[in-house]
């Protein structure tokens, strides 16, 4: 038994990263996933956030706070730095954008949100009427409620303005994507790196969909693109290993993703995906089994894991340790028809 594995650290954010509300509606604040910053960028986040406790009624500090939460999709930051400034003064423009942006750039927004956030876009747009950033973002919140038609008409309309705005290209990727027309999202997503060759999300983004397109020499270029970008980054490294893995290149997957445990040892998949490799691709089934144990150790809920730690003792005729490992995969989900399957070698 052989399962695919395709595993992403950070999934494809639903919008891209790009409300006329009442005074009297709730502001909400929600806490999801935030990811890390370097040392310089934690810095001035510590000093802007000791700079509004100081001073916790400056409207600008609190939409600096939260345009820096932005670049770094600290999301938590953001609707928190947002929603203040939005409380503070419901007038001001960019307090009132950062807001909007906040209520939809977090996972699965909920409908009320984005219905809100798409009030206050429309405020902007009466008071800027000739800014593609405005349409685009507006754009955004017909693409989350799948009304593609007059998403792409904003869209269409910012590029009219701006014919070089990245973030149309970008979004026009999306929703070509989530309508499943590939080439047409490739096109896009390639377009918005050549007008911004260093935009980090889109050469993954580009890497993500080569990916599901299955060419994975020209994603393995695109995630390549992206680590020169940012080093340390996991989404970079792992999209690096994989496509190694996936084009076969056994050796230099196994490197890829030793790389990727000293950016992060708690990144369980690389244990995996190395046992997979130990496993059925080079016979080794040992080290296979050290690679299993290695990535149980951190995530002992790991179904599949257990499952292919179990294949592996089976492989090597050890059929009680096998019997164990297919028994905490039926522990993890007596329904799961792999671990079913797997213990019915058993019998």
């Amino acid at each position: 038994m052989r399962i695919g594995y395709n595993f992403f650290f950070l999934v494809g954010m639903t919008s891209i990263l790009i409300s006329s509300c009442n005074n009297d509606e709730e502001v909400q604040s929600d806490q999801y996933y935030t990811d890390s910053t370097d040392e310089q960028e934690t810095n001035r986040l510590e000093l802007l956030a000791d700079s509004v406790e100081k001073n916790p009624d400056n409207v600008e500090l609190w939409i600096e706070l939260g345009e820096l939460c932005k670049e770094d999709l600290n999301f938590k930051c953001a609707l928190d730095a947002g929603a203040r400034a939005y409380i503070l003064d419901s007038t001001n423009i960019d307090a009132r954008k950062l807001y909007a942006w906040s209520l939809i750039n977090k996972p699965n927004p909920p409908l009320a949100d984005i219905e809100r956030s798409k009030k206050h876009y429309k405020y902007v747009l009466s008071v800027n009427k000739n800014d593609p950033a405005i349409l685009v973002e507006l754009a955004n919140t017909y693409s989350l409620t799948g009304d593609f038609k007059t998403a792409i008409k904003y869209i269409n309309d910012a590029l009219r303005i701006d014919e070089e705005y990245r973030d149309a290209y970008v979004l026009k990727g999306s929703i070509y994507k989530m309508t499943e027309k590939m080439d047409l999202a490739l096109s896009s997503y390639q377009t918005a790196v050549q007008l911004d060759p260093d935009y980090f999300i889109g050469h993954l983004q580009i890497g993500w969909l080569l990916t599901e397109m299955e060419n994975h020499k020209l994603a393995l270029e695109y995630y390549e693109n992206a680590a020169e970008l940012k080093p340390d980054n996991l989404n970079a490294a792992y999209g690096i290993a994989k496509s190694l893995q996936d084009l076969e290149k056994f050796d230099e997957a196994l490197k890829g993703y030793r790389k990727l445990l000293d950016i992060d040892s708690s990144a369980y998949v690389a244990y995996f995906n190395q046992g997979f490799i130990k496993h059925y691709h080079q016979e080794q089934l040992d080290s296979a089994i050290y690679f299993y144990n290695e990535l149980l150790e951190i995530k002992p809920d790991y179904i599949d894991g257990w499952i292919q730690l179990g294949e592996a003792y089976y492989a090597e005729d050890r059929k009680t340790d096998a019997a164990r490992a297919f028994s905490e995969a039926l522990r993890i989900n007596k329904n799961y028809q792999p671990a079913i399957d797997a213990s019915q070698k058993l019998r």
